[in-house]
C-alpha cells in the first residue's frame, strides 16, 4: 500500500505500508527518491508529519547527493559505455513520438525531438536509464551465464538456475532453493569483482547465512583476498550515469 506526498522543495515523497516494518523508516535515494517504509498500524496523517518533521534533513540529504554529483543528466552531449553497450542520441522532427529509442548490436539510440523533449525531467531520465538497462541485460546474459557456469563447475558449487534482473541495490541473490538472480550491473565492475559477487552467492549454496563458514569459505575461494574485494566492492553503486567528462 503506497501514498505519495508532495513537499514543497522537496518534491514527492513515497509512503509504503509494509508488514516486516516495525518503525518508521526514512531514506533519500540519489535514483528512487524520497521513500518513508511504515508499520501497517500507523496513518498516513501520522507519516505525513514524520516527513514534514524531518524536511531540513532531508533537502540537507538531497543537497548533498547533488554537489557529490549524483544527479548528474543525460543530454545529447553525454556518452555512456559498459562493456560492449554504447549510448547515441539521434535529434528527429517526430511530433507524435518526441522520445523513443532502438537497440542494435547494444548500440543504444535515444531519438529526440529537440524543441520538445526537457531533457531536466525525471520521465525523461528515468525513459534513458530503463532502455540503457534493457541493453545491458541482454549483454549480461551472454556473458555472466557462462561464467557462473565455469565458476560452479570449478569450486563444485552447483546451483538449481541463474537469471539476470536489474536490481540496483543488490548485486546478486541466492534463494533457499539455491536460485542465483545475477544484477545485470554486474556490467559495471571490472571483471574480478563481477567473479566475486558470482562466488559470494555460490558460496550461500553451502552456507546460508553471513557466518563464520560462509565468509571462510569464501575467503578461501578468493584467494585470501574477500576483505579487500568486499571493500572495493563498496566503492561502486551501480547506478547509470552519464561517463565523466
Amino acid at each position: 500500500m503506497q501514498r505519495t506526498i508532495s513537499v514543497e522543495g522537496i518534491g514527492d515523497v513515497v509512503v509504503s505500508k509494509r508488514r516486516n516494518c516495525n518503525s518508521m523508516r526514512l531514506t533519500v535515494h540519489p535514483e528512487k527518491g524520497v521513500h518513508l517504509s511504515i508499520p501497517f498500524r500507523v496513518s498516513y496523517a501520522d507519516a505525513e508529519r514524520f516527513v514534514f518533521e524531518h524536511r531540513d534533513w532531508i533537502a540537507k540529504t538531497l543537497q548533498a547527493q547533488e554537489q557529490k554529483g549524483v544527479k548528474r543528466l543525460f543530454t545529447p552531449q553525454s556518452h555512456f559505455t559498459c562493456r560492449s553497450t554504447r549510448l547515441q542520441f539521434s535529434p528527429t522532427n517526430a511530433q507524435q513520438r518526441i522520445l523513443s529509442a532502438r537497440i542494435t548490436d547494444h548500440i543504444v539510440t535515444i531519438y529526440y525531438n529537440p524543441q520538445l523533449v526537457d531533457f531536466s525531467l525525471d520521465a525523461v531520465q528515468n525513459f534513458i536509464k530503463k532502455v540503457i538497462l534493457a541493453s545491458m541485460q541482454k549483454e549480461a546474459e551472454k556473458i555472466l551465464f557462462p561464467r557462473v557456469n565455469e565458476i560452479s563447475a570449478r569450486t563444485g558449487l552447483t546451483f538449481r538456475k541463474v537469471s539476470i534482473g536489474n536490481a540496483l541495490t543488490r548485486w546478486g541473490t541466492c534463494s533457499s532453493q539455491n536460485d542465483i538472480i545475477l544484477s545485470c550491473r554486474l556490467l559495471l565492475l571490472p571483471d574480478h569483482l563481477v567473479d566475486f559477487v558470482i562466488l559470494h552467492e555460490l558460496c550461500h549454496i553451502a552456507h546460508k547465512n553471513h557466518g563464520p563458514k560462509f565468509h571462510a569459505l569464501l575467503d578461501k575461494l578468493s584467494g585470501g583476498k574477500e576483505a579487500q574485494y568486499d571493500k572495493e566492492l563498496k566503492g561502486y553503486n551501480g547506478r547509470i550515469l552519464p561517463d565523466k567528462e
